[in-house]
């Protein structure tokens, strides 16, 4: 009988080392000579359009998808399934790639999905928070605060408000802060 894959999400604010952690894990499966299939959303062209990269530039090629009914399509479509897929900026997805993901870790897969747990209204990315409760695993990063230099950061401020809550951005759009910091910077909005 053929085990079941595990799920394990990884996921913190901006700058907090998911994308690092989760190619650490390619890696890992690579090194132990296993198969693996990186995703990643078409909409994340920050660093590279074809790989998933770290912001200190560590990549991997990855299969760059438009939406989850390509990345399906591609999956179903190998001819041989992987030891692992590998999801970056899951929370770019729909939430309906939890169905995906369990019939994915039912084939024997493991996954690994990388993503922010929240906006930067603080509020839950819904296709994260469904991945999380599924998830046999969950890895919480944490970042240092930029406007404390704690390593407390949980959040990610935006520093301009422009663009909508999927707004693909880097260090001229986004800070990873702490809860204090914060609430200091939105009282400092509410206040200008």
């Amino acid at each position: 009988m053929q085990q079941i894959g595990k799920l394990t999400v990884i996921t913190g604010p901006m700058y907090s080392g998911k994308t690092t952690e989760l190619l650490n894990f390619a890696e890992i499966y690579e090194l132990g000579r296993k198969k693996i299939k990186i995703f990643k959303p078409q909409i994340d062209v920050r660093y590279s359009a074809d790989d998933v990269v770290t912001h200190k530039l560590f990549k991997m090629p990855a299969t760059v998808v438009k939406n989850l009914d390509e990345m399906e399509t591609i999956y179903k479509n190998l001819d041989e399934k992987p030891d692992a897929i590998f999801i970056d900026e899951v929370h770019f997805f729909e939430n309906d790639i939890t169905y995906l993901v369990k019939d994915m870790t039912a084939d024997g897969v493991d996954v690994y999905c990388a993503g922010l747990d929240l906006n930067y209204l603080w509020q839950p990315f819904p296709t994260t928070a469904s991945l999380m409760a599924l998830a046999d695993e969950v890895i919480k990063k944490k970042a240092v605060c930029e406007i404390c230099g704690e390593y407390t950061g949980t959040l990610s401020y935006k520093k301009k408000i422009d663009g909508g809550i999927i707004d693909v951005g880097g260090k001229e759009k986004y800070i990873a802060v702490c809860k204090d910091c914060y609430k200091k910077l939105v009282d400092e909005e509410v206040r200008t």
